[in-house]
């Protein structure tokens, strides 16, 4: 009889290898980007437009597609909305530290988003799928629980949050003025509309629906090399030492406080084993990807978002697979 130590040493390394599998791919879609940007092929000023593709276009694809595909479930639902509430939860740390920081208010929007939200719809689904081999229930339920729990926030409060702390020191944009381009984006058109067909279903063996969805699925598998290069084209040279705070608050948010605080709800509300790994899984993300397109997009410091992003990533190769091995 194998050890259950053992066994959970196996699975950690597991998720570690896959998790680094992800993070190789990332880091080389980054460099693609700067070694593009420096020949003079792709333009640093381009990186706006790399941008727009991902919240206007390939983004759209993924949530229409992701939800349309996955009949709504109440079981999922609790678990997102706790995710929900972490997200937001981190939000009121991260801005009273960087309050007491005396940070600028576009690096403070940065900081926020960092924290705040995790990377579920790109590396947590590659992780989530290799490690418990496309098992269709665990598949069924973390979508449901990024889509509802992660993408929702980050599409409303996220962009919101974006747009606020963005604007430049003269406007005098009110936040329901401001996030109000959203309610007409087509990522939140995106959402309400795959959360209708989910709802209702679409009729299966149709040659129209089936064309939809492939070109969907075509659109949609751009979104890693875009958000890479969207990335790799804002970074640019930072002294370590100008980011070692930064770095320090957003790695103790989002890598540490971030999954005790859903292993904590998770323990509250008597979640079940399979949907309480998930959930803590989930939270133990690093910072997503799209949290710097956000930030460069709607006017927070991109550079800094980005530099975030690359280092809660390289943290989490210890951090994730720690977490998930300590809670079992």
């Amino acid at each position: 009889m194998i050890p259950a130590g053992a066994v959970r040493f196996s699975n950690a390394m597991s998720q570690f290898q896959s998790l680094a599998e992800s993070l190789v791919i990332l880091v080389a879609l980054c460099g693609s980007a700067i070694w593009l940007r420096d020949r003079g092929t792709i333009l640093r000023d381009e990186q706006g437009v790399f941008g727009r593709l991902v919240t206007d276009f390939a983004l759209p694809a993924v949530i229409l597609l992701s939800l349309s595909k996955v009949p709504f479930s109440l079981q999922a639902l609790l678990p997102a909305l706790l995710i929900f509430v972490v997200s937001v939860a981190i939000m009121v740390p991260a801005w009273i530290v960087g309050k007491a920081m005396g940070l600028q208010r576009k690096v403070l929007g940065s900081i926020i988003l960092v924290a705040s939200f995790g990377g579920s719809s790109t590396l947590g689904l590659s992780l989530i799928r290799r490690v418990f081999h496309d098992n269709p229930v665990v598949m069924r339920d973390s979508v449901l629980m990024g889509e509802y729990g992660v993408l929702l926030p980050v599409f409303t409060l996220g962009v919101a949050i974006a747009i606020y702390f963005g604007r430049d020191d003269h406007q005098e944009t009110g936040l329901w003025e401001a996030c109000r381009p959203f309610f007409l984006s087509p990522i939140f058109i995106s959402m309400i509309l795959g959360t209708a067909i989910s709802m209702v279903g679409l009729p299966q063996s149709n040659v129209f629906v089936e064309l939809v969805e492939d070109t969907l699925r075509v659109a949609g598998h751009s979104l890693m090399v875009l958000v890479a290069f969207s990335i790799g084209l804002a970074l640019r040279p930072i002294a370590i030492r100008d980011l070692a705070a930064l770095i320090a608050v957003a790695v103790l948010l989002k890598l540490v406080v971030e999954p005790l605080l859903a292993w904590s709800l998770a323990l509250s509300f008597e979640l079940p084993h399979l949907e309480r790994e998930l959930f803590v899984l989930q939270a133990a993300m690093p910072s997503g990807a799209i949290s710097a397109v956000l930030a460069k997009r709607y006017g927070c410091d991109g550079a800094v978002a980005s530099a975030l992003v690359v280092a809660t990533a390289i943290i989490s190769l210890v951090s994730l697979p720690l977490t998930l091995y300590l809670g079992g």
